[in-house]
């Protein structure tokens, strides 16, 4: 889902939560929204391929943009990141 999309569901209310999840593999950060029953909505560019932020701080601006909700920082590596 491109960010206009998610900016749209979450005026709406659809969206209740943006996860922030660490992918140890690209060591960067993806960005899932949820919906009220639970279904995972990455956000993607314009071709449907996930994005993927180089930094926290990146991934939370991103979700910043789309508008407010409650960020949960799902990380395998929470020792690094103090």
């Amino acid at each position: 889902m491109v960010l206009s999309e998610c900016r749209e569901m979450l005026m709406q209310h659809t969206l209740v939560e943006a996860r922030l999840v660490h992918d140890f593999l690209s060591a960067g950060w993806s960005v899932n929204f949820k919906d009220e029953a639970g279904n995972d909505y990455p956000l993607t560019d314009v071709y449907g391929i996930p994005c993927s932020y180089d930094s926290l701080k990146q991934a939370q601006d991103a979700v910043h943009e789309a508008g407010d909700c409650p960020i949960k920082v799902d990380s395998l590596f929470h020792f690094s990141e103090r």
